[in-house]
């Protein structure tokens, strides 16, 4: 049945060649005084009498062009547009299916001074642009826009890579936030690549790449952030889109976008679905200690789940100096896993000690909802003096239920968790001449509780008996309130930013069943430092410092001691206190006809960083893991990105890095190398066809006690545009087409002889099928506010507000 499917999308495939009939023009420009090609002239090719770009290209070094894949039953024209010289407009001959070739010969460009001020109000709007402390794709510049998702433009943004399987990495790095006009959204926490399938490229003004967040976001988060900037315009009408996405092992993506402007009123809203089948995993433990004597855990696990989501945000502008702006999202999920495993433990002469089973099946579910309002005030004297007024309130519940047999022992786990957060926010943007002066005061308020039940069996009373020792209940709130100042100035080709934050944090928790009470109050001033120099062309070279917090999440705190697996046991540590990191960074950036290159340079270290650690007790063959203040980390190195566009239709994106970590405790260190590589190729052929390639690989990584393995991966996909201006479109891909399954291990060494690996084996061959459609007729967007919230902090727990509940369930 599959081999009947596929051949029937590859019948259709092929058959569109011979449906479409497409045309091919080129020509070369030249001076006219001294007929000498002109090379990195701007050809705009255009439907005639219409000023929207159908395509767009650079001459090459002999003043050449070519445009290809062009409808032959549309009137057509060229413009070309150079510095110093004027700007042309060819008006096409009618192609014809005997003659579907034109060449232009050669067109002869006018020198005139005249136009230089012209020329260069068409130069602002590059399609790559540098700030001090970001780099911007315009979007709304790339003639592509009116046919791309959103995903598709990402593939072309700097630093930022898409692979076949639509993951998205910034600058190599998995650890970004996305945020939409400065703003955080829920919608964007879990799957990213789905959202972006979802959104028209011709809603988005430009895409902003953050790689050290000033003074403006929270001083604790990721290290990079994705802004994208939404077109304002207002004109009336629609448009949306819809996809679905199938896939082997079985899964199924839908999802949708749609936006609508009426007047001074606009909405917009994203929704989709998916749900997923994740096959049988293999796992092993392999453990030694000092005396000889060995634990071997082997077995399987195996996984389903479901997701959906649904966001939308409605604008009212009142007048041209006021906009108010409200949002609501919702996002569940779901899902089941069962877990199969024999125990042995073997004697320090090889010998069997005995052996036992561990098996569980449970349940899982995660659900938030989110509202916010944002008020924007534009005063008269200036339209980028802003006033923004915020407010978000936010809360995730989940939990989790799960039955297990350990060792002929039957039990039950049952937790549940809440979080609420509220946010209130203004900032104001105060311009004068070129320089920008920026203020801000945030408050976050958050609330977390959880409760955490464990049962045993008891076969004569047929009942489950709660065991208090072994469940957990606590509260948790953290308050933090925070100012901020920024100033960026501009001198001729020199730019200087400079800011601070200041923020003040309060933990009150009460973890009941341990007893346990941990009350911190603390402040941190962070500094943010960025100079930068334009040099000679498109070429940029910046110096930067900044801090980052690493304040410990809820998971890390909760001294609750998971005993699910009594042989490897891990709990939180109240006593944890915030570290500062500390960031440096020299970089260089340079844009050449379509290629960008960067470079960057950077050294990361942390004083009493907080760092896991795993300790062996062989008076009960347990091993621990918990966490603590316990020294140092520091990481040297240096990444490289590039991107480039050859004839036209060949793209070839490259990011990878190599680091040196050296990491001290005073009971253990370790240091040495780790690097990744990740390379992208995509080549455009005839008729809206696009075939794409991509290949990484990760060298193991340094950890405190040990190792974690390296990977490679690879996939391959094939699109096919339909319809008018490619509005409908099909794809095929395969992931690691070449490798089944891939292996992850970890290794860690502790004291006295002690030895634990850690071995996983997933399915990594995935084949996938999906299409897409969009509809409508509105070429901007709704009205979006230019500042907003935007929670970036908590890490070291799972995402979300508030971190991750930790219990002692699987």
């Amino acid at each position: 049945m599959k081999q009947t499917l596929l051949a029937a999308f590859l019948c259709c495939f092929l058959s569109s060649f011979a449906l479409a009939q497409t045309g091919t023009i080129k020509g070369t420009a030249i001076d006219s005084a001294t007929a000498t090609p002109l090379s990195y002239v701007t050809v705009v090719l255009q439907q005639a009498g219409k000023d929207d770009a159908i395509k767009s290209t650079f001459t090459h070094e002999n003043g050449s062009f070519e445009f290809s894949g062009l409808p032959i039953d549309k009137p057509l024209q060229v413009v070309l547009t150079y510095v110093g010289y004027k700007s042309k407009t060819v008006t096409l001959p009618a192609f014809s299916a005997a003659a579907p070739q034109l060449d232009l010969g050669k067109i002869a460009l006018i020198a005139s001074a005249s136009q230089l001020q012209e020329v260069e109000v068409t130069a602002e709007k590059m399609l790559v642009t540098q700030d001090i402390d970001k780099i911007s794709y315009n979007v709304d510049a790339d003639p592509e826009s009116k046919t791309l998702n959103a995903l598709d433009m990402l593939r072309k943004v700097p630093l930022l890579t898409v692979d076949a399987e639509d993951n998205i990495k910034l600058n190599g790095n998995g650890s970004y936030k996305v945020l939409v006009n400065g703003k955080s959204s829920s919608l964007f926490a879990n799957s990213p690549k789905d959202v972006f399938k979802s959104m028209p490229a011709s809603s988005i003004k430009s895409i902003e790449v953050i790689t050290n967040p000033p003074s403006k976001y929270e001083a604790e988060g990721v290290g990079g952030i994705i802004n994208i900037i939404t077109n304002k315009k207002t004109t009336n009408g629609y448009n949306g889109s819809v996809n679905l996405s199938v896939g082997t092992p079985e899964s199924v993506y839908g999802g949708g976008y749609f936006t609508a402007v009426v007047g001074k009123f606009g909405f917009s809203g994203y929704g989709g679905l998916s749900t997923y089948t994740s096959p049988s995993n293999e796992s092993s433990l392999y453990r030694r200690d000092e005396g000889g004597n060995i634990l071997e855990q082997n077995g399987s696990s195996q996984s389903e789940g479901h997701f959906h989501y649904l966001s939308g945000e409605l604008s009212f502008e009142l007048d041209t100096l006021n906009l108010f702006t409200a949002n609501y999202s919702i996002n569940r999920s779901n899902g089941e896993n069962s877990l199969m495993q024999r125990i042995r433990n073997l004697g320090s002469e090889g010998q069997l000690l005995n052996t036992y089973n561990r098996s569980s099946d449970g349940t899982n579910h995660w659900g938030n909802q989110e509202v916010g309002a944002d008020y924007q005030h534009t005063f008269k004297r200036n339209k980028e003096q802003l006033l923004t007024l915020s407010y978000k309130y936010e809360n995730n519940r989940n939990g989790s239920f799960s039955d297990f047999l350990y060792n002929n022992d039957l039990n039950r786990t049952d937790n549940d968790g809440q979080a609420k957060e509220q946010t209130i926010q203004a900032d104001y943007v105060h311009p004068f001449g070129k320089h920008t002066l920026e203020l801000g005061i945030k408050s976050i308020l958050r609330t977390n509780n959880s409760d955490y039940y464990y049962q045993n069996y008891d076969p004569e009373l047929n009942t489950y008996i709660l065991n208090p020792a072994m469940s957990n209940n606590f509260t948790y709130d953290q308050d933090i309130n925070a100012a901020y100042t920024a100033v960026s100035l501009k001198k001729g080709d020199w730019g200087l930013k400079l800011g601070a934050r200041l923020e003040a944090t309060n933990v009150d928790a009460d973890f009941t069943s341990s007893g346990t009470i941990a009350k911190s109050d603390y402040t941190n001033l962070i500094p943010n430092i960025a100079l930068s120099r334009k040099l000679k062309g498109m070429s940029t070279v910046r110096l930067s410092y900044t801090q980052r917090i690493e304040r410990p999440s809820l998971y890390l705190l909760n001294p609750y001691v998971n005993r699910v697996d009594p042989k490897n046991i891990d709990y939180g540590n109240p006593g944890l206190n915030a570290a500062t990191n500390n960031v440096f960074d020299l970089s260089y950036n340079t844009f050449i006809k379509g290629t960008s290159l960067n470079v960057s340079l950077f050294n990361n270290f942390t004083n009493s960083s907080i760092q896991q650690l795993t300790t062996y007790n062989p008076a009960d063959s347990v091993a621990s893991t918990t966490f603590g203040n316990i020294g140092r980390n520091s990481t040297t190195g240096f990444s490289l990105n590039g991107n480039t566009t050859l004839f036209n239709k060949l793209n070839i994106n490259l990011n990878g890095g190599l680091r040196y970590v050296d990491l001290h405790s005073a009971r253990f260190n370790n240091s040495g190398f780790s690097a990744n590589v990740f390379t992208y190729i995509s080549y455009k052929f005839e008729k809206n066809w696009r075939a794409s390639t991509n290949v990484g690989y990760y060298s193991p990584q340094v950890l405190l006690q040990g190792t974690s393995a390296g990977y490679m991966f690879n996939s391959f996909s094939v699109n096919k545009g339909f319809l008018e201006d490619q509005k409908a479109s099909i794809s095929l891909s395969v992931s690691s087409p070449f490798q089944k399954n891939r292996r992850f291990f970890s290794e860690v060494t502790g004291e006295n002889g002690f030895y634990q690996k850690q071995e996983s084996y997933y399915l990594a061959r995935r084949f996938n099928i999906s299409a897409n459609y969009r509809f409508g007729k509105l070429k901007g967007g709704i009205k979006k506010n230019k500042r907003g919230i935007k929670n970036d902090d908590l890490q070291g727990g799972s995402g979300g507000s508030g971190g991750e509940q930790k219990s002692g369930g699987n």
